[in-house]
């Protein structure tokens, strides 16, 4: 199945497929295992600081390698990509949507939104040709993706939520496949972590007819809200960073403090992909995409 077959099932079951960013050859691992365990599609995606060390060629090999190894419906996706170039290459080195990126996000929130529009426009015409899916951002997700001890001011977030219509411009303008709304959404964990506007992402999904819609900064946000989404505003793609991240810092920690005379990687390291595996087997169970391989 493609990345369009799998969303167009996501949204007519009822489910989302999460969106995982890989900065390690464990996590990778680790999001493998998961995706084994559960029988779920899963997306293993890279943002531009990752491809830089991981090496954009690399990417590739590893998820082609991992899919027929393994048998899993692992999907590629490049995420929060830019500048256009950035973005261009991804798709150039694809020789196909199985051999490359089945998806790529290009990030124009930083342009003015008609440049926005033109830039999103050649890649969408660029990536069709391939079969590759696009992503396109109209309001800049706001936070990154590490954990933040301050409070969030929720006026100055709610001015970046996205406006339906201005969506529904933007998607006309650019026929992307797929849109990654705000609407109380947010990179990184807060103390007090904002709540979703559910009756938002209900008008920009019927606003929008037959795009996918995704939601991006999954981590942090409660399970209830996250499946209200998926029920409500039909998204079919969930991205999960921070979580990964937090969990295999601490994993590592812990192990070099239990074996602090080990020097093998190798034998630490089980136990570290355990621990990440056990939290995107708990996303994969929330987004309700387990069995459906």
């Amino acid at each position: 199945m493609t990345a369009r077959d799998w969303f167009t099932k996501a949204r007519k079951e009822g489910f989302a497929i999460g969106a995982f960013n890989v900065d390690s050859l464990e996590i990778f691992k680790a999001i493998v295992m998961a995706a084994q365990r559960t029988k779920s599609p899963v997306i293993v995606q890279f943002s531009p600081g990752e491809v830089g060390y991981f090496g954009i060629r690399n990417i590739i090999d590893f998820t082609v390698n991992a899919r027929e190894e393994l048998g899993i419906a692992l999907l590629l996706n490049l995420d929060h990509g830019k500048p256009e170039e950035a973005v261009s290459k991804a798709i150039d080195v694809s020789e196909s949507i199985e051999n490359g990126f089945t998806n790529v996000h290009f990030d124009g929130s930083d342009l003015e939104f008609e440049d926005n529009i033109s830039q999103t426009q050649k890649i969408v015409e660029s990536a069709h040709k391939k079969g590759i899916l696009v992503e396109g951002e109209i309001n800049k997700v706001s936070g990154s993706s590490e954990i933040h001890n301050e409070d969030i001011d929720l006026e100055l977030l709610k001015k970046s939520y996205t406006d339906p219509q201005k969506a529904k411009q933007f998607v006309m303008g650019t026929r992307v496949d797929i849109l990654a709304p705000i609407f109380g959404n947010i990179h990184g964990t807060f103390p007090v972590q904002p709540d979703l506007d559910i009756d938002l992402i209900a008008k920009i999904k019927e606003a929008l007819g037959e795009t996918f819609l995704s939601l991006h900064g999954g981590s942090g946000i409660p399970a209830v809200q996250v499946k209200e989404a998926i029920r409500v505003g039909g998204i079919v793609k969930v991205n999960v960073n921070t979580e990964l991240r937090v969990t295999y810092k601490q994993a590592l920690e812990e192990k070099l403090g239990e074996q602090p005379d080990e020097y093998k990687i190798y034998d630490l390291m089980p136990e570290v992909i355990a621990a990440v595996a056990a939290v995107v087997e708990d996303k994969i169970d929330v987004f309700g995409s387990g069995d459906k391989v």
